[in-house]
């Protein structure tokens, strides 16, 4: 009888120590997102520098350009693409991507009366710098732009 219980409860502890030992499987990360999925919402000015001189800064009392508070750049639709500059105009057009991220193409940019932003032709292109996420973008002119008084602008944008 001894050895009956002994072998009961031995089978028992065992039964329990194996229910408890199982490996859980490894969590699979969740995917990352691509950089398309990522510059697809409405931008709004955190800091603007033309030439490496800040001219905005959303967290500043004043800034050099104050216009840059109404700056929106809205990418949220798949291609289409609008832009309010700090001086207010609005043009639409839409936006395109290079095949190794790293390219922002605004293309075919005019206002409702038909206007393209100044020395442009309707095309303004950005370098991506670094890695987007969810609520920062930061990217810079190609070129020099003529509302910038002909320098490179560094845009760094937030959403919301």
């Amino acid at each position: 009888m001894k050895n009956t219980i002994r072998v009961f409860i031995s089978v028992l502890c065992l039964s329990l120590i194996a229910a408890c030992s199982k490996d859980d499987p490894t969590p699979t990360p969740p995917p990352t997102p691509l950089v398309s999925d990522l510059i697809k919402k409405v931008w709004s000015a955190s800091n603007i520098q033309w030439d490496g001189n800040v001219q905005y800064d959303k967290t500043a009392s004043s800034n050099l350009i104050a216009g840059y508070a109404q700056f929106k750049l809205d990418l949220a639709s798949s291609s289409s693409a609008s832009l309010t500059e700090y001086d207010g105009n609005k043009f639409t057009g839409t936006y395109s991507l290079s095949s190794d991220n790293k390219t922002l193409t605004l293309s075919s940019l005019k206002t409702s009366d038909g206007t393209e932003p100044t020395g442009t032709g309707g095309t303004l292109a950005f370098t991506i710098s670094g890695v987007p996420t969810a609520s920062s973008l930061v990217i810079e002119s190609t070129t020099a732009y003529v509302k910038a008084s002909n320098k490179k602008i560094r845009l760094s944008l937030v959403n919301p």
